[in-house]
């Protein structure tokens, strides 16, 4: 059994990061925030610098959940209060302009090193709401780094054995 002080010290090394992107080869990130009037967190047309001597091979337009502290579906819901006042606007554009290829809502998560097997609740309601704009999901799983292939494998062989 694990105390409350320690649950909470684990948790605080698990990252939690939802995000909503829209993306195409050439999308005109500054034409999406006109047509909707929502200011992104992070954009680029296709061939500008981001990052580290990054260029993009895509134009994207992207908003994020907040902080990864944050539960993921408290993420959600902030992306979503973000759109909602224009779904019906939101729903038009990514249905009728040709330069928008993907829109996706990003669940990415990395455990914190010590957990094996981490769970995490979406309530079907908020993911709802976003499936019923035309909005796909992607998942990004991030495993620890002490869970490579060779220990995960020596792993799941103790755990055969102790059942024997």
């Amino acid at each position: 059994m694990t105390s409350k002080k320690s649950t909470k010290q684990i948790m605080a090394y698990e990252w939690k990061y939802a995000s909503l992107t829209i993306s195409g080869k050439n999308l005109n990130p500054k034409k999406v925030t006109r047509l909707l009037g929502v200011k992104p967190d992070s954009w680029a047309k296709r061939g500008d610098h981001y990052g580290k001597n990054r260029r993009s091979k895509q134009g994207f337009w992207v908003l994020e959940g907040g902080s990864s502290n944050w539960r993921l579906e408290t993420q959600l819901k902030y992306i979503f209060k973000r759109i909602a006042s224009v779904k019906h606007r939101f729903k038009k554009i990514i249905k009728e302009d040709v330069n928008i290829k993907d829109v996706y809502l990003t669940i990415a998560v990395k455990p914190h090193d010590l957990v094996a097997v981490a769970g995490y609740y979406i309530n079907s309601e908020i993911l709802n709401k976003f499936t019923s704009l035309g909005i796909g999901l992607a998942l990004s799983i991030h495993v620890p780094a002490e869970f490579s292939a060779e220990k995960l494998s020596m792993y799941a062989k103790k755990v055969e054995l102790e059942k024997d």
